[in-house]
């Protein structure tokens, strides 16, 4: 089993778990690249133009891959400070810690697997559309 894989439980009836859980607003309010300041900036993340949009579909999957591994490590980063840390650690601490995480490691990593789910499932539809082409 590949941990970057889209799993089992990631899906429910036809919509994923991180939908649920909020990643599409997440998503739109992001703010650094969230999706309003990429339209008022006029950002398109993929190519419209045909010819490239499976390589860049596959390049879109490894970002979302390489972004989720810098999340993770922020994250388990600060597993570990808090745990070296916990004698210490006062209720408020904790508190602000997990509420950090959450907003910048948590709900991006959900926001990585999200796009790569969606990624995996527009480049499988493109493959089958052409494999069923005419040569």
């Amino acid at each position: 089993m590949n941990y970057f894989e889209p799993q089992s439980f990631e899906r429910y009836h036809s919509r994923t778990i991180y939908e649920y859980l909020g990643v599409k607003t997440f998503k739109k309010y992001l703010i650094t690249d969230g999706d309003l300041v990429r339209r008022w900036r006029g950002i398109k993340q993929i190519s419209p133009r045909q010819e490239n949009r499976i390589e860049e579909l596959k390049k879109a999957v490894r970002e979302t891959i390489k972004f989720e591994v810098i999340h993770l490590f922020f994250l388990l980063l600060s597993i570990l400070i808090v745990v070296s840390q916990y004698q210490e650690m006062t209720l408020l601490k904790l508190s602000i810690i997990v509420v950090i995480n959450l907003y910048a490691n948590i709900y991006p990593i959900f926001l990585q697997r999200y796009n790569r789910i969606r990624l995996l499932r527009v480049l499988g539809k493109v493959s089958v559309q052409n494999n069923k082409a005419p040569s």
